[in-house]
């Protein structure tokens, strides 16, 4: 990697929550500096080979600034770790509130589709009763329209009635 890809790669660092850190501003500026002497050394020490060049600066390096370098990247791994948890933690009780709210309407639609259920029987109950009744009147017309008919023949004509049909006009 080159100098300019290297420089870039740190550029890429996001930050989840700035100000939550109880560090001091001098102890960040600090880990800052010791991070861009560092971060070549770890490119190379991921890719498990160290150049010769890089034995010079690895002697130079200062362990305590190391330990500087951990000792923050822990507290930022802890910090997100916890802001982590948080947010699982309220994505949960979240999950409970909505199933719970679901359950409710799921038990109000199934009290409904029961009472509509029993609406429905009923009105079909109405609607089979009232056909067999209108099925039985039907079946008194179709028998009496013959006999009013025959009455009416027996009539002198000029007090006839026009005849009856079921059948519309």
């Amino acid at each position: 990697m080159g100098a300019d890809q290297s420089r870039s790669v740190g550029s890429d660092i996001v930050v989840v929550n700035e100000d939550i850190s109880p560090l001091k501003a001098e102890s960040k500026e600090s880990a800052r500096k010791i991070i861009s002497k560092v971060q070549p050394l770890l490119e190379h020490s991921a890719s498990f080979g160290i150049l010769a060049s890089d034995h010079a600066a690895l002697r130079q390096l200062n362990p305590r600034h190391m330990i500087e370098l951990f000792t923050v990247y822990e507290e930022h791994l802890r910090q997100s770790s916890v802001v982590v948890a948080e947010e699982q933690n309220q994505l949960s009780r979240n999950l409970r509130e909505t199933d719970q709210t679901v359950a409710q309407i799921l038990a109000v639609a199934q009290k409904k589709h029961d009472v509509y259920g029993v609406w429905s029987k009923n009105i079909q109950s109405s609607v089979k009763e009232t056909n067999e009744q209108l099925t039985a009147i039907n079946n008194i017309l179709d028998s009496l329209v013959p006999l009013v008919n025959n009455l009416n023949e027996l009539l002198p004509v000029d007090q006839r009635l026009p005849s009856f049909s079921q059948s519309p006009s």
